[in-house]
């Protein structure tokens, strides 16, 4: 883990590398190369605070201690964070900040841990997280999402033979297509994963 000024980067030889910084996707391409950056996939996220601090460390992906293969990006509320932290802190999972997000990669990397699929993670994770939420996870074979059951936050899926690509409003998708193609809009309690 590097923490310089304003900047977060966990790096685990071929496991995900995590950047954190504050500013336009153009600057933070400038400043870390991440158009140089070669791998099956990758998230990232563009934050606007609404329930705690804007820092660095409250920015988005969220890593799961000790599992930094389980990145999760997430937009929405969680209104059983609290009795979710605690049941994984008394099981010795530790936490870097007091982001609602931070504890659906806990949970994730929990599901993980003990045998389960991606798909089946995030299934029982409709059940298990209360309140409204889409979030998107990467693990080091997989790419997936969650969609709870009202599907109030705005999730856009677009997909060819290449590429899979995920994001809130469907104009984010339109640089990476030269072409047409099928467009998805995920509706409620939907999971989708893929093998990358």
């Amino acid at each position: 883990l590097v923490n310089t000024k304003g900047i977060e980067l966990h790096s685990i030889g071929e496991s995900s590398e995590i950047i954190k910084d504050v500013g336009t996707s153009t600057s933070i391409d400038t400043i870390h190369q991440i158009s140089r950056f070669r791998g099956t996939h990758g998230i990232g996220h563009v934050r606007m605070a609404t329930e705690s601090k804007v820092d660095i460390s409250h920015a988005h992906p969220f890593w799961a201690y000790p599992f930094p293969d389980v990145t999760v990006v997430h937009n929405g509320q969680l209104t059983n964070y609290h009795k979710l932290k605690h049941m994984y802190e008394d099981q010795g999972h530790r936490f870097q900040t007091g982001n609602d997000s931070e504890i659906i990669a806990v949970y994730l990397a929990d599901k993980l841990a003990n045998g389960d699929t991606l798909d089946s993670a995030l299934q029982q994770s409709l059940n298990d997280l209360d309140g409204t939420f889409t979030y998107l996870v990467s693990t080091r074979n997989g790419l997936g999402y969650a969609k709870d059951q009202w599907a109030a936050k705005p999730l856009v899926a677009m997909e060819t033979d290449d590429i899979i690509a995920l994001a809130s409003e469907e104009i984010a998708l339109h640089s990476i297509f030269d072409t047409v193609a099928d467009r998805v809009e995920p509706q409620e309690s939907e999971v989708m994963t893929w093998s990358v």
